[in-house]
């Protein structure tokens, strides 16, 4: 997805650059991405339960499809 720029990266940094463009500061995007990130760290285990998702599967996604490493490069330093 073309977030801001040329860069089609999916990393939070690039949406916090594109924060203007979305009518936000730095940091109400900032803010707005930690507590998505705070959300997730501390559901993601009720959520798999409630929908039965097997141990594996879930130890497999975590850090692969939600919060993978490359999502969050540079998002502190952004």
């Amino acid at each position: 997805m073309l977030i801001h720029g040329p860069h089609h990266d999916s990393r939070l940094s690039l949406c916090v650059d594109a924060a203007d463009a979305f009518l936000l500061t730095r940091e109400m995007a900032d803010a707005i991405i930690d507590q998505q990130i705070a959300v997730i760290a501390e559901r993601y285990d009720v959520i798999c339960d409630e929908a039965g998702v097997p141990a594996v599967d879930r130890d497999l996604m975590r850090g692969r499809q939600f919060l993978n490493p490359y999502s969050l490069q540079d998002y502190r330093e952004a």
